[in-house]
């Protein structure tokens, strides 16, 4: 095999590679904050395709996840609320320990993380989130979390 087919092979290896790592990418930061989305479709369709329902137990499924809706909306709203305020409270009292040009830093830092969970909204909206571009919703490349370096765990 001479050396243009190797290089024209690892090319190729390299773009499916690239496929599958952007595939895997995408339902690792959009499937969890879909199915949080308050959207039951899907739920339903797979306990449809495990556990083999019949028409009328679909629709009764259905039925106990739109009535449970509100509920769980509320306790996003609630729960939300209530990490919103967490972050708050432990940005002040990081801000307290640092000096005039860290807090200038740590300000800055705190702004470019807020803009980078901003950006890239697609108009989906998680009840609990704030309407617009912070809605955390499928739409956002990835939600902010510990794996990232350069996200902070509170914010």
């Amino acid at each position: 095999m001479n050396t243009e087919t190797k290089i024209f092979i690892s090319f190729i290896v390299g773009i499916l590679l690239g496929i599958a790592g952007t595939g895997f990418y995408i339902h690792h930061c959009f499937s969890r904050a879909w199915m949080n989305s308050g959207n039951h479709n899907h739920v339903v369709d797979v306990l449809d395709s495990k556990l083999n329902l019949t028409a009328d137990e679909k629709v009764k499924v259905e039925k106990i996840f739109d009535e449970a809706n509100p509920a769980m909306d509320k306790i996003r709203v609630e729960t939300n609320g209530k990490l919103k305020a967490m972050r708050e409270k432990t940005s002040a009292q990081i801000r307290l320990i640092l000096t005039p040009d860290q807090q200038k830093k740590f300000d800055d830092l705190r702004a470019d993380w807020d803009k980078k969970m901003n950006a890239n909204d697609k108009g989906w909206h998680i009840p609990g989130l704030p309407q617009g571009p912070s809605s955390g919703g499928p739409g956002m490349i990835c939600s902010p979390c510990p794996s990232h370096s350069d996200t902070p765990v509170a914010r």
